[in-house]
């Protein structure tokens, strides 16, 4: 549906104007001739309230007529007191006017050239406003792997792309532990006690044995002693027997008992000598056992550790390879739903738009274009009427894309454009 005839009159800068517009329409001309004025005369005849400031100078009322292609007039007129808008279709005033014009048109997509100056938050907000899509939050569980808490109202987009926020944190989360774990596990082998060396024998019947052998060297100690002590007394009986005898005897007996008591101590060095040589190999077994115990209890120990820190670290490397897929599978989904958009390829991550990954303002003007003229289409209603102000700020190649666009469109597009001409309206389909 497109509007056929267009009349303008008292409104704002225009005293009377009318025109039959096609699909593209340029209103040229220096400043102060009233191509502005002509596009607001066009919006206002959509809009709802009352605005006394519509009224041209000097005017008592004033009004702007729409004869759409259909046979339906759209007549709004303006005094300053009240506005009035009345819609006739088929020869019958239609009854609430302004929900019928609501119906036809939305005037939330008037300017392409706005939304590609508009900052990159605003034009995310458009263009999701332009494509609702509906979300499947179990499915998106499911796929995720993790629990969704999407507020009322978010778009899926960006409810897609918080879940996959989520989803890689948490991949990067499991790799650093991952990291960690290995880093532990190379640590732990490094560290790891040699195999005790081979040697045999228990510890009980070892330490029996030398007990055995000590008791052994303490007996034999105890019968020199005991055998050295009768030799004494019997010394001592013959030197109290033969006191009276001459001191040579006594000298002579002396020399024996020392020459007896030097015997002895030479005895005891061996008896000491030899059994200290025959526990000596004893005690050193018996060290190497208790260190090599020691030694086996903290090498399966380590290797106890080892093994668990493995089983852990296998863990998370299955967990990091889940949250990848799921990562994956988030993606495929958010695929899935884009394919079947409007506008192919388009997506919104980090706060952007991006067209097959490649974010708007990298893409050639002729892709840029498509995007804003896409968006103004999905956001037209019935009448698909898109008035656009400041096109003289797109360069000449950026201006004839935005034109043949917008002819392909099957839209109806109003363009206000400066040049040093008079005013003029220029109409092509």
């Amino acid at each position: 549906m497109q509007i056929e005839r267009i009349k303008i009159s008292n409104i704002l800068g225009v005293e009377n104007l009318e025109f039959s517009p096609l699909g593209f329409t340029t209103i040229s001309g220096r400043n102060g001739t009233g191509k502005t004025s002509v596009l607001e005369a066009i919006k206002s005849a959509f809009k709802g309230g009352h605005d006394a400031t519509l009224l041209r100078n000097g005017a008592d009322k004033g009004e702007i007529v729409f004869v759409l292609d259909d046979g339906t007039n759209i007549r709004r007129r303006v005094d300053a007191n009240a506005s009035t808008t009345d819609v006739v279709r088929e020869g019958k005033k239609v009854p609430r006017p302004q929900e019928a014009l609501k119906s036809l048109t939305d005037m939330l997509s008037i300017n392409p050239v706005d939304f590609l100056r508009a900052p990159k938050k605003d034009r995310v907000r458009v263009l999701l406003e332009a494509m609702p899509i509906p979300l499947d939050a179990g499915k998106l569980e499911a796929v995720a792997g993790v629990k969704i808490d999407a507020q009322p109202g978010l778009h899926a987009l960006h409810v897609i792309e918080k879940v996959a926020k989520q989803v890689y944190d948490l991949r990067t989360g499991s790799n650093r532990a991952v990291k960690e774990k290995e880093a532990t596990i190379g640590q732990l082998r490094q560290a790891i006690p040699p195999a005790p060396a081979g040697i045999d024998g228990d510890e009980t019947v070892l330490t029996a044995k030398l007990n055995e052998l000590n008791d052994a060297r303490n007996a034999e100690m105890a019968r020199i002693s005991t055998k050295l002590e009768g030799i004494r007394a019997d010394a001592q009986k013959e030197i109290d027997e033969i006191k009276a005898k001459a001191q040579a005897d006594i000298d002579a007996v002396r020399e024996k008992l020392a020459a007896t008591e030097r015997a002895a101590a030479t005895q005891r060095e061996r008896s000491t000598q030899r059994s200290n040589d025959e526990m000596q190999p004893v005690s050193v077994q018996l060290q190497m056992i208790r260190e090599n115990r020691d030694l086996h209890a903290r090498r399966a120990q380590t290797l106890d550790t080892i093994e668990n820190l493995t089983t852990e670290l296998e863990e998370l490397r299955e967990e990091s390879a889940a949250h990848t897929q799921a990562l994956a599978d988030i993606e495929q989904y958010k695929s899935d739903l884009l394919a079947n958009l409007p506008i192919p390829g388009v997506e919104v991550k980090d706060g952007e738009i991006y067209r097959n990954s490649v974010p708007l303002d990298r893409l050639n003007t002729a892709q840029q274009v498509d995007i804003a003229v896409e968006v103004a289409k999905l956001r037209a209603g019935d009448i698909g009427v898109i008035c656009v102000d400041g096109i003289e700020l797109l360069d000449s190649d950026a201006f004839e894309a935005f034109r043949e666009r917008a002819l392909d469109s099957g839209l109806q597009m109003f363009v206000s454009k400066v040049t040093d001409d008079e005013f003029a309206i220029d109409s092509e389909a």
